[in-house]
């Protein structure tokens, strides 16, 4: 898949997640407050943090996919965890908006039931959540964009959060007024897990952290290689959905310049047919 059209898809997924944000942020806040349910009202502030994250979103998948320039050699991937960095941040906020709000409600008597009504939409809203969820996952996966996974987590977190808000008003029906409050502050909790999660993920690709499993498997897929005596050193990271390597491996000292070019050539095309790694440095060095 070319880079446009990665664009295209990415655009896609990003501007279904800011529509149905939009709506459901809208339909949540005003009808928790007519309909007296501080969890749906907290559901719904926390889908209107998503919706400026979905427009971040979109801003940071198109920097992203702007080509390579004299300041920037390796392209402007980065931007995408820059971007899924700075949501975590929004994520975060709003989670601990939420969680306050709902520590403060216990201080505070209420008799006032939510209308059934109101359940309705936590699980309308959380049946269309999941389905873009479904969406986005699919072509972060496709388009291996971590920033477009990151939204994708996010919508499955509303989802949850939707459902759990709907259990709270039902459950409401039956004059437990308190566990409004509670499922308010359970998807506080939720917000806020998941604006932590998003936020390592994110760190961990900006300092250029890499999994210690995929270095093995790439150390055992070369050692198919003939004539690579041994696999000296390997470093990677991640520029978006891009691996980057840097190989050292050990070779015969008797071969010509012509040889160890050739097994570099065959290093970097077993990765590729496994791998489809592209940015690849085989560094050759005579095995003593």
């Amino acid at each position: 898949m070319t880079a446009n059209q990665d664009l295209k898809w990415a655009r896609r997924g990003t501007i279904l997640s800011m529509v149905a944000y939009a709506m459901i942020a809208t339909a949540k806040i005003t009808a928790g407050h007519w309909l007296h349910s501080s969890a749906l009202a907290a559901d719904g502030l926390n889908n209107f943090s998503d919706t400026i994250s979905a427009v971040l979103m979109f801003i940071g998948i198109y920097l992203a996919h702007r080509p390579a320039d004299f300041n920037h050699q390796y392209g402007h991937r980065k931007m995408e965890s820059i971007t899924t960095l700075i949501i975590s941040f929004i994520i975060l906020f709003i989670g601990g908006q939420v969680t306050l709000q709902a520590v403060t409600q216990f201080f505070t008597t209420t008799s006032t039931q939510p209308s059934p009504v109101s359940a309705l939409i936590g699980l309308i809203s959380g049946i269309i959540m999941l389905g873009v969820y479904a969406f986005n996952l699919r072509i972060a996966h496709r388009i291996h964009s971590t920033g477009l996974k990151a939204t994708a987590k996010d919508n499955l977190a509303d989802a949850l959060t939707s459902f759990v808000t709907a259990i709270a008003i039902i459950t409401s029906q039956f004059n437990l007024f308190w566990i409004d409050g509670v499922m308010a502050l359970i998807v506080g909790i939720i917000i806020i897990k998941t604006g932590i999660d998003v936020f390592r993920e994110a760190a961990f690709e900006l300092s250029d952290g890499f999994s210690p499993a995929e270095i093995e498997r790439y150390k055992h897929t070369i050692y198919q290689v003939p004539d690579v005596r041994k696999v000296q050193a390997i470093r990677g990271r991640t520029y978006g959905p891009h691996v980057y390597l840097d190989i050292t491996i050990a070779v015969d000292p008797m071969m010509t310049v012509k040889e160890g070019h050739d097994i570099t050539v065959a290093v970097e095309k077993v990765l590729y047919m496994t791998y489809f790694i592209e940015a690849i440095d085989v560094h050759v060095e005579p095995d003593n």
